[in-house]
């Protein structure tokens, strides 16, 4: 399992979609952008910010990982604990219709029965890979961003969770709590069994991915009333799209992971559109962004499309003194994921702490609509001259999964960025 979490990093390192916190900024903040990713990074949070710059120019050149974990990684280690699930139903039936003979492999079974009827109540575990180079000229952006997130699902066939076993054209029943056989026949062995389902891809892994580079070119102006401003910024972003979809062993190994995925990619391209406003008064600014309004589609090797609807965030941000901030976000739109019916709706904030040389960030987010991860606590720490420094942030659900005996958080993130500011 550790080298099929591996293929799953490494694969989906190419780059619907979910509005994942990138860049310096907002990951040590509690995914909060909207308001306060003044400079490069504004063109991905809000083209309205880069109205805002505190620079005349800034370029930012970032890295991350993710990931989301949902009842699945520990369960599946288990199923393939030493034999495959296909191994130790070979051995059951080859054993047939003796009884008492299995030993550990009737444990086994039966463990396996437990994690495949656990796994029936919803599971999932995605890798989500991000890159960035940003640059802010003025009130001019340009960049390149990549997204990426391949889902690994297990999709259990409830029905079919017996073993009965198909030996010399003869049929059997196993009762691995007990270790013994009983007769059957074709017709329960179609309708029921584990055996059957395997075989026949109704009990499978379900793997799917899309990754986005986006080149956006973004601008934004600024009208001043009364006592405030109202900055208006949009974003055209060509897109391409890299997806991947395929039905492969619940026991696969990595080798045949990445083999399938590679054999099913599918290359697709499309452009983009991002709206945003940022209305500032005094210390308070106020954003509104909406991206990919045009909702654009990418077509899987299939023939099927997979279609990023628009999203909608809000964000306030209150420069408290010329070193201290607060900046909140929610997400006003329901986000898909490609974990079926596991949706995103966050909302987080957190503070930043300053200087020309230094900044320090905390805070927490949390997913509206599911419960499984808890709080997120996030913090980031950057260091270095104005024209090169150096910043690391990460996120970390409290709510937990466990792996090969250790706990795992069951969403998390790691991003490194290169940033360099020039004017004042």
């Amino acid at each position: 399992m550790k080298k099929f979490i591996i293929s799953l990093i490494t694969t989906g390192a190419l780059f619907g979609f979910e509005f994942q916190p990138l860049g310096f900024t907002s990951v040590g903040m509690g995914g909060a952008g909207v308001a306060n990713a003044k400079g490069s990074v504004g063109i991905y949070y809000n083209p309205a910010l880069i109205a805002k710059h505190r620079y005349s120019a800034e370029f930012s050149l970032g890295l991350g990982i993710g990931g989301r974990e949902y009842n699945l990684i520990n369960r599946i280690d288990r199923i393939a604990n030493k034999d495959t699930l296909s191994e130790t139903i070979d051995h059951i039936a080859n054993n047939a219709p003796r009884s008492k003979t299995n030993g550990i492999y009737a444990k086994r079974m039966e463990d396996a029965l437990e994690q495949l009827y656990a796994l029936s109540q919803g599971n999932g575990f995605s890798i989500q890979p991000t890159a960035e180079f940003a640059a802010q000229m003025g009130n001019f952006g340009i960049g390149v961003f990549g997204e990426g997130d391949l889902t690994a699902k297990a999709v259990i066939d409830r029905q079919h969770l017996y073993v009965i076993v198909k030996k010399d054209n003869n049929y059997y029943y196993y009762d691995p709590k007990n270790d013994v056989y009983g007769a059957s026949n074709e017709e329960l062995y179609r309708k029921y069994s584990l055996e059957y389902a395997l075989d026949n891809n109704l009990t499978y892994l379900d793997i799917k991915g899309i990754g986005l580079a986006e080149v956006p070119i973004a601008y934004a102006h600024s009208f001043n009333i009364k006592n405030s401003q109202l900055n208006v910024g949009i974003s055209l972003k060509y897109m391409e799209g890299f997806t991947y979809k395929n039905k492969i062993s619940i026991d696969s190994n990595s080798d045949e992971l990445e083999n399938s995925l590679n054999k099913n990619k599918k290359v697709s391209s499309n452009f983009g559109i991002d709206i945003g406003v940022l209305l500032s008064a005094d210390k308070i600014n106020i954003g509104l962004v909406a991206k990919n309004i045009n909702s654009p589609k990418f077509k899987f090797y299939d023939g099927s499309k997979y279609t990023i609807k628009p999203m909608v965030r809000g964000g306030i941000n209150l420069e408290l003194t010329n070193w201290l901030e607060f900046a909140m976000d929610i997400d006003l739109t329901e986000n898909n994921t490609l974990i079926p019916d596991y949706k995103s709706q966050y909302i987080g904030g957190g503070f930043n702490i300053h200087q020309s040389w230094f900044s320090i960030r905390a805070g927490a987010m949390r997913n509206m609509l599911q419960d499984d991860e808890g709080t997120i606590y996030t913090a980031g720490f950057g260091l270095g001259i104005k024209w090169f420094q150096l910043d690391l942030s990460g996120e970390a659900s409290t709510k937990t999964g466990t792996y090969d005996g250790q706990d795992i958080p069951r969403y998390f993130k790691v991003n490194l960025a290169l940033i360099s500011r020039w004017g004042g």
